[in-house]
């Protein structure tokens, strides 16, 4: 896998609207966030809407473009989730992620951008968008940089809860799991065989959860990867308020992964809740659930 040159404090970061319309009031707390260490540029076109997304298709691929395009970008940081992006992956040329690699950072509905990163042979980062920031703690700011600057491996979560025993080494590769199930089937889902699966969602209910995972699992899905690593499911934990007796979204998890012959472990601070840690997407990693930890051995950048 291609590592993308390192970023500095001062380089010029491009924030990019490729999903759902984006508040402007949420934007500018999270890029002063970002502006505390970068320069950040944007087009007025960001704030764009067009019903549930950031403005209509043209839009959104021509931004996503430039952004490749421009010599003077180090890195793209999407400035949102939602809804949109895989309305735009037929339009988007692979080669533009490995002719000038640069970090690309996002998650939720980025999840499809950043299989296709990955697809092109080069890392990217499963991090917080620019709208997300401001309800993070520093330490994840600061995980987000460390990511974008440090050239050196190393653990880059502890304290997961181990499910099912073991340790295994692959590319860490995954995301949203909605997102990710809506790409089986399609030219751009990427090759999970041997990889480190990681999944998180939001606002599923227990069994979306339960139906997603089947879905995975019926199309060979924990057959092929090496490992499995649970993150965040905010809003997917309660029962189903209709349905008595009916199991928690983490009942449904534990329930159907317990049974896997892999390494799994629960818990990663990774997604839409309290926190939402960088981690290298496409990079190899090494997961030890009797440890508790995913260690990077190679980092997002060069």
């Amino acid at each position: 896998m291609i590592r993308p040159p390192r970023l500095r404090p001062g380089d010029v970061v491009r924030v990019i609207a490729p999903s759902g319309p984006v508040p402007r009031d949420g934007f500018t707390a999270g890029a002063a966030a970002l502006r505390s260490r970068y320069q950040l540029r944007h087009d007025d076109s960001l704030f764009a809407r067009e019903g549930f997304l950031a403005g209509p298709d043209e839009r959104r691929i021509a931004e996503l473009q430039a952004a490749l395009a421009d010599p003077e970008v180090r890195a793209v940081v999407m400035a949102r989730g939602g809804y949109g992006l895989t309305r735009i992956l037929p339009f988007i040329d692979p080669q533009l992620f490995s002719a000038r690699p640069i970090p690309i950072v996002g998650f939720s509905d980025g999840t499809a951008l950043l299989a296709q990163v990955a697809r092109a042979g080069v890392i990217a980062i499963h991090g917080p968008v620019v709208t997300q920031l401001p309800a993070l703690p520093a330490d994840d700011h600061q995980a987000l940089f460390k990511m974008l600057e440090d050239p050196n491996p190393g653990i880059v979560l502890h304290e997961l809860v181990g499910l099912v025993p073991g340790r295994v080494q692959g590319p860490l590769l995954g995301g949203n799991l909605e997102v990710l199930s809506r790409l089986l089937g399609t030219p751009f889902m990427p090759d999970l065989t041997g990889a480190i699966l990681f999944l998180e969602d939001l606002g599923e209910r227990p069994y979306r959860i339960d139906r997603l995972i089947t879905h995975l699992d019926s199309a060979g899905v924990f057959s092929a990867v090496a490992g499995v690593v649970m993150g965040d499911f905010s809003g997917c934990l309660e029962p189903e308020p209709t349905r008595a007796g009916s199991p928690t979204a983490a009942e449904v998890i534990e329930e159907r992964l317990g049974r896997l012959a892999i390494p799994v472990a629960l818990d990663a601070p990774i997604g839409h809740g309290t926190r939402n840690v960088a981690v290298p997407y496409g990079a190899l990693a090494e997961l030890d659930t009797r440890f508790g930890t995913l260690t990077a051995l190679e980092a997002a950048v060069s």
